[in-house]
């Protein structure tokens, strides 16, 4: 059964995370026994870039690749008119990045490098969207790898050799990396230029338009799913301090490794054809697909986990944090959270697929808000287990609500009877 599971190219995807897993391990582990404040105040820079782009991207690609997806498209066109809008949301929105990054009270030194890191890091992560769309896994993975696993090696070997470190030399190293990746990602576009092309179309200003609107559930939805995702390290760092933000991040970055691995083997590679099975109302081969999925899901997030719970310990002793293994009940915490959130992407994408993007941003928002509630008067009880229980409530709750929305739908809309 593992060799079923785990075919060439999945292990080719594998190899690809693998390293961006060691990458980032590495760089999380010097970071921290460097300095547990200094990562607490680069994991605030990072988690702002990350919220911003969401914001800059108006989350249009979920509107532009569903697009895509459905017969008759014009993939060229509608990628034309995505990256137009991009472009003139970069000038309109740059005054509200400079208040933001001005009200988050970051080094003024800090403000070019931090523009550039932002924009760049959105082109990629759209190059990065499309390739996925396209069914280039492999492509979008490489395009991953220059921009999550070069510059951080390069950032843990800086760190390795010279013991020192600052967030404006991050900075550096994350933009070498964003532009080797966009680089690399306008290459495989040239090259495949009848899939991913930015030829000169006329700009389809309706279109835009109504793609806005349709994307406002989807924006609003991401907002609300980062807010569980980042809020509480903003409120960790109001109620304590920059030390418990690096310890509580520390924790996270290692938990996260659950969700690299299922994206990477699951959840890019299935969603598409699930997606597709909806939309053409094919009912046997979405059950198929959404069986495997879910399957899949089970055997690689269980695998995960328990390879994470074993691991951690051994990385806090090679760091000399063995004092942190008093709080291995938040790592199992955020472990937990981060199964919960995986599994509601089998529902998520059945929605989706359905286009009643109102009900996704429903469910997010009840548990955005859940999860500010439960920060605010946890935090200050428990410290940064409290935020750890705040997220698993807030992704447990996602999960059930897109469960029976998902049911829902599928009874409702097409009539298919199918066991989720």
């Amino acid at each position: 059964m593992l060799h079923q599971l785990l075919d060439r190219s999945k292990l080719k995807l594998l190899l690809l995370r693998g390293v961006s897993i060691i990458a980032k391990f590495l760089f999380t582990s010097l970071y921290f026994r460097y300095s547990e404040a200094g990562f607490g105040e680069y994991s605030l820079i990072a988690t702002t870039i990350l919220l911003l782009v969401f914001l800059l991207g108006m989350d249009f690609y979920s509107y532009a690749n569903r697009a895509i997806l459905e017969p008759g498209s014009n993939p060229q066109k509608i990628i034309f008119n995505q990256f137009s809008l991009y472009f003139i949301l970069y000038v309109l929105l740059s005054p509200v990045v400079y208040l933001i990054f001005n009200a988050a009270g970051f080094n003024p030194d800090y403000l070019p490098l931090f523009f550039l890191v932002l924009i760049t890091e959105h082109l990629n992560f759209e190059f990065y969207r499309l390739l996925f769309v396209f069914k280039n896994p492999l492509a979008a993975n490489l395009n991953l790898f220059f921009r999550n696993a070069f510059w951080v090696l390069a950032a843990s070997l800086w760190l390795f050799v010279y013991d020192l470190i600052d967030v404006k030399t991050v900075l550096w190293f994350w933009l070498a990396g964003d532009l080797l990746a966009l680089l690399f990602s306008l290459g495989i576009s040239w090259t495949k230029r009848h899939k991913i092309s930015l030829q000169s179309f006329k700009l389809d200003k309706q279109w835009i338009i109504k793609g806005l609107v349709v994307s406002l559930p989807y924006i609003l939805g991401s907002l609300a799913y980062k807010t569980i995702e980042f809020s509480d390290r903003y409120l960790i760092d109001y109620f304590l301090d920059k030390h418990a933000v690096g310890v509580y991040a520390f924790f996270s970055n290692m938990a996260n490794v659950l969700n690299i691995i299922l994206f990477t083997l699951v959840i890019s590679v299935l969603y598409p054809g699930l997606v597709e099975s909806i939309m053409h109302k094919k009912q046997n081969e979405f059950k198929r697909k959404f069986k495997q999925f879910r399957k899949e899901i089970f055997i690689y997030g269980i695998a995960t986990g328990v390879m994470l719970l074993v691991l951690l310990p051994l990385v806090l002793y090679v760091i000399g944090k063995t004092q942190y293994d008093a709080q291995l009940h938040i790592f199992i915490l955020l472990v937990l959270s981060n199964m919960a959130l995986n599994f509601s992407f089998l529902y998520h994408f059945v929605i989706y697929a359905f286009r009643k993007d109102w009900r996704i941003f429903k469910a997010t928002a009840l548990a955005a808000l859940l999860n500010i509630v439960l920060n605010w008067f946890l935090i200050p009880v428990w410290g940064i287990a409290g935020a750890a229980i705040a997220t698993l409530a807030s992704f447990v709750l996602i999960a059930v609500l897109k469960y029976f929305d998902a049911n829902k739908l599928l009874m409702e809309s097409i009539k298919w009877k199918v066991r989720m």
